[in-house]
Parts: C-alpha cells; structure tokens; sequence
C-alpha cells in the first residue's frame, strides 16, 4: 500500500513539474511574442489609431455645424426690452434660445486637400506599424542566433576539454610507466584549466544574451528566469553560394520594405500641404442660419373685457365747459411663456464671402513653411532610400564574405582534426611535447570559433536580407 501511494505520489509530483515547466520558445514565437509586447510596435499602433480619428474628423468638417444655445438672466436699471421695444427700469427676467448653422461652400478646396492629406498620414501611420515590427523581427533574430552561435561555441569548447581530459588521462598513465616527463602532464592541465575558462565565459555570454532576449520579449521577472530557446545548430543550417544581384534585391527591398514606403507617403502628405496652405490665400465663402425665440418678464397682454369708469375731465372749452376723455381699463397679464416662444419665433439666412486682402503675412509664410516641409519628408526619403541602399550591400557584402569565410574555416578545421589526431599520436610516441600539441589544439580552437563566426556571419546576413524584403522570419 505504501509503495502505490510512494509512486502516485511521484507520479504527481513529475506531472506537476512538466505542466509547469516553460517549454523552449522557437524563432517563431520569439518574434510573435516581441511584436505583440514591444512598446514601440504598441505606440506605432497607438499613432495609427489616432491618425485615423484625424482622417474621420477630416470628412465630418465638410459636414454643416449646428449649434444650440439657452440663456437665462434678468436685466436691472434702464434698458430696452428687446421682444416689447420698451424701456423697463425694475428687474426684467428674459430668456433666449436658438439654433445656428454655418456651412463653407468653397474655400480654395481646401477641407478637400485636408482629407487627401490625413488619408496619407493615416496609410502612414499604418506602414509605421510595419516599420516598427520589422525592427523587432531583426533585433530578435540577431539576439536568438547570438544564442545558437554561443550554444556552439559553447559545444565546441567543451568537446575540446573532453578531449584533453582524455589525454591527461593517458599522459597520467605514461608519466607514471616513465615514458614521459611531469612538465608534459602539468603543461596539459595547464591547457585544460584554460579550456574550462574558456567555457565558463562563453556559458556566461550565452546566459547574458538568452536574458537580453527575454527581455526584448518583455517577459515577467519569473518566465525570463526560465526562459530557453530550442532551434537548429548554427552548424546545421545550409550555407549556399548567394546569387542574388544587389540592383535585384535592392529594386525588391524598395518595393516592399514599409520605412521606404511610410517616407514616400509622408513625402505626399506634405506636398498636399502645400496646397492646404494655398486656399487660405482664396476667397471663401459661406452660408450661415439661425433660428431662434425668447421670453421676457415685460410682455404683458389685455384680457377680457374692457372696464368702462366714469369720464375724466381733462380741461375747458374757451365757454368754459368742461372737457372729458373716456375712462376704459383693461385687465392685463403676463404673456405666458409658451406663448411668447410661439409669438417671438425668428429665423435669418445669410451668406459672407471673406475676401483675404491682408493678414499680416500669415498665408504667404503658412505656403513657405509648408514647402519646408516638403522638402524635409523628400530629404527624409532619400535618406530612407540612402540607409536601405548601403544596409542592403552591407548584408550582401556580409554574406558573401561569410560564405567565403566559411569555406576557408571549414577546410581549416577539417585540416586542424588531422593535424589533431596526427599530432596525438606523435605524442604518444614521445616525437613531440605538450607544448607542441597544444599549440595544435589551440589551432583547431581558432578555426572551430572562425568557421562559427563566419557561419553566423552568413546566416545573419541572408536573415537580415529577408527581413528587408519582407520574408517569414523562420529556420
């Protein structure tokens, strides 16, 4: 019974483990987990967003405004009341309400150059998106084939050790039948302490930059601390002769890459500018209308009736008789607010042509700067196209001469082994020292880290040229 529940315990425990281990990311899910985390893809898509508010607002301006207004307040001394056209000098109360509408009928077309223009920066913006993930894809290819190349290195260093593990064993054992001086043995311990160096910094480097990997994947704390890549040995992927022309690649790289197209677009939203700035010299005209009412505490009306009193004398005809004038009154009322809403309700319609004759140089230095402008996004362009044009040879360049590089290294290597296994046998035989042999290991240790460098050298290069291009990133 103890024994079952020893290994279902075991069991779960193991379970446990494996489920919560984090399993080694590939290229692929680097690059995805970089683009979809990095701050600067997320920001180029915060200005994307808002340049599409731009671009929206941009059509709603073509679209009549329509404002509406309430006013309530009281007047005190004399004043003319604007709905009885009488003067009042108690406390008047008065209320207004209307609705205005301005619509621009022309203006040099430029609301029209305005939306062409935001359309451009918001097809921008959206290539900035582009721009920014082609960044992460090359920093995050660069960082995991650090770490490939370092594993390596790594793989390299320690197959060398072994080996001279291996030979101290046998030096050991020849020292002691006498066949060969102690100076033999410690000069081979001496090496191999330098070997175990050697692997502690590059296990070092490689530690350093699968955590500066982590982090351009902006990891939390505990999944960067676990955090492994899995893919093929820089050894194991293919390196072919390139071919391709660099007026080819550099004609592809221009036609696809996002920077070059987000400054070609920049460069056409700024020339549209210019013709924005322009309207403000044209003249404009527009159509304005309103409609409105209001109360006032002085409307006052007759109801009912009238009240019919005795006549009042008002003076004497020249016999003397007594003059009278009628005596009629009437019941009044404030005029009810409903009412007076009905009663004052206007409307106007009317159209203003602003004819720009002066405005102390603001057009003329509006198309001067926008010109500027202009000219600038083509400087940028062209320097856009500049970068790309010598990033492009320079991976060209790179890549052929890894290649070369590469051949040369993988001779030498394959050489370096013979000349090894030559060179043990000969001290084993006693024909050459320590020293010697580890000059002859130290050879092949030079030209296993040149044939991985080159390597790396070339398949950087071919995944930069990609990327350019606008490939998969994978391998």
């Amino acid at each position: 019974m103890m024994t079952m529940r020893t290994h279902l315990l075991a069991a779960i425990a193991l379970w446990s483990g494996t489920t919560l281990a984090q399993q080694p990311w590939t290229l692929e899910q680097c690059v995805a987990r970089a683009e979809e985390r990095n701050l600067a893809v997320i920001n180029a898509s915060l200005d994307a967003e808002l340049a599409d508010e731009t671009s929206e607002q941009a059509y709603w301006d073509l679209a009549p405004n329509l404002n509406g207004v309430a006013t309530h307040g009281y007047n005190y001394g004399r004043v003319v009341d604007r709905f009885t056209n009488t003067f009042a000098t108690d406390r008047v109360r008065t209320n207004n309400f209307y609705l205005s509408s301005t619509i621009i009928l022309f203006q040099g077309l430029q609301k029209q150059n305005t939306i062409k223009r935001t359309e451009l920066d918001a097809k921008a913006a959206q290539l900035g998106i582009d721009a920014a993930r082609n960044q992460v894809r090359l920093e995050v290819v660069q960082a995991f084939l650090d770490v490939l190349g370092l594993r390596e290195r790594l793989a390299a260093a320690e197959s060398q050790a072994a080996s001279t593990r291996e030979q101290i064993a046998r030096t050991q054992a020849m020292v002691e039948a006498g066949r060969l001086a102690r100076a033999d043995l410690l000069s081979l311990e001496s090496q191999l302490a330098q070997e175990e160096y050697t692997i502690t910094d590059i296990a070092n480097q490689r530690d350093q930059r699968t955590l500066a990997l982590a982090r351009s994947l902006q990891l939390e704390p505990q999944e960067a601390m676990d955090f492994d890549i899995q893919g093929p040995a820089i050894s194991a992927l293919r390196v072919m002769e390139p071919t391709a022309a660099a007026n080819e690649v550099l004609a592809n790289v221009l036609r696809t890459n996002p920077s070059f197209a987000q400054a070609e677009t920049q460069a056409a939203s700024a020339e549209k500018g210019i013709a924005t700035a322009r309207a403000g010299t044209v003249p404009s005209l527009s159509v304005n209308g309103s409609m409105g009412t209001g109360y006032s505490g002085r409307d006052i009306r007759t109801v009912g009736e009238p009240i019919i009193g005795s006549p009042v004398p008002i003076g004497y005809t020249a016999s003397g008789e007594t003059v009278f004038t009628p005596n009629i009154n009437y019941n009044t009322e404030l005029t009810p607010f409903s009412d007076q809403l009905d009663q004052n309700l206007n409307q106007s319609i009317g159209f203003t042509l602003n004819v720009p004759l002066f405005n102390n140089m603001q057009n003329r230095l509006a198309i001067s700067q926008a010109r500027v402008q202009h000219e600038k996004s083509r400087n940028a362009m062209a320097s856009v196209r500049n970068d790309l044009q010598r990033n492009v040879l320079d991976a060209l360049v790179a890549q052929r001469s890894g290649y070369r590089q590469f051949l040369a290294a993988e001779k030498a290597v394959e050489a370096g082994m013979l000349n090894l296994e030559f060179a043990q046998e000969r001290f084993a035989q006693g024909v050459i020292t320590s020293m010697e042999l580890s000059t002859v290991k130290a050879q092949l240790n030079r030209s296993t880290a040149d044939m991985i460098n080159a390597k790396y050298q070339y398949v950087m290069a071919t995944k930069y040229l990609e990327i350019l291009q606008g490939m998969p990133v994978t391998l």
